[in-house]
């Protein structure tokens, strides 16, 4: 048999991608506490998760698969001739260094690439390794797509707070938004798989433009795009309507990611 594909939770996948037979999705976890330990997208709704969120005087954590959840999901797949491993950025999660600990011990070569991104735009990334395997590309033209489609992702996202990226260590380099006057809403990106700050929006409204303004070219050219929000779907529907191009999915972004961006937080990626 050809390629399967081994991806993490933080990768948004569109409906009936996760039952494909080669797909396998290693869960990272996050914790309210020692004691509230949950797998992401499994053991909570998203809407739950996000009431827990708002509701909970504990700050969430969150951690990477273990190398044995990888190497689980490679022995899984052992009828397949390679394994290609999709992971959200090294520079987000350790979870690229569990595969690639997972890989050494496979007892077979198994192919690990970091992403540099995560949820909607690993999602795009991993529907263009799909294409090529399902055009019945070889495995060098599948890691090629991919490295491809790595080169070539875009992320933008509006949060409503600094405060989850910040807690959370993830806030890279959008460091330098802290502090900033009241009302300042970013438009954040991924960069080389960190988040960087892309502009500065005093109100709601305008960082609804702002995020607009960056996307519009990438709508007017055609390119693949791929939707995402937190816990309201009502800025992502105004943005879908204003930029009037549907993507070619939307996906509600889970616990693990939802840790780190916060409530209110919605955007797009495309390739």
């Amino acid at each position: 048999m050809a390629t399967a594909i081994i991806t993490d939770s933080t990768t948004s996948l569109p409906e009936g991608v996760r039952e494909r037979p080669n797909i396998r999705v290693a869960p990272l976890t996050f914790s309210f506490g020692p004691e509230e330990t949950y797998v992401d997208k499994v053991d909570l709704s998203n809407e739950e998760f996000y009431e827990k969120l708002r509701e909970s005087s504990t700050f969430p954590t969150t951690s990477q698969p273990p190398a044995g959840v990888f190497l689980e999901a490679y022995e899984a797949l052992h009828a397949y001739d390679d394994l290609l491993v999709l992971t959200v950025s090294s520079k987000l999660s350790g979870t690229y260094g569990s595969a690639v600990t997972a890989a050494g011990m496979a007892g077979r070569p198994v192919e690990v690439v970091d992403t540099r991104s995560a949820e909607m735009g690993a999602g795009l990334i991993l529907l263009e390794a799909l294409r090529v395997v399902d055009e019945g590309g070889d495995f060098e033209e599948v890691k090629k797509a991919v490295e491809r489609a790595i080169r070539r992702c875009e992320i933008l996202f509006a949060v409503g707070t600094l405060e989850y990226l910040e807690k959370s260590g993830r806030i890279g380099r959008a460091q330098r938004l802290l502090g900033t006057a009241l009302d300042i809403r970013p438009v954040l990106r991924v960069e080389d798989g960190e988040v960087v700050p892309h502009k500065r929006a005093r109100g709601r409204k305008r960082q609804m433009a702002a995020l607009l303004e960056e996307a519009k070219p990438a709508a007017d050219d055609g390119r693949l795009l791929a939707y995402g929000y937190a816990d309201d779907p009502e800025p992502l529907a105004e943005l879908i309507d204003s930029l009037n191009v549907e993507g070619c999915f939307i996906a509600q972004i889970g616990g693990v990611v939802g840790s780190h961006v916060g409530p209110g937080a919605y955007g797009l990626a495309y390739l």
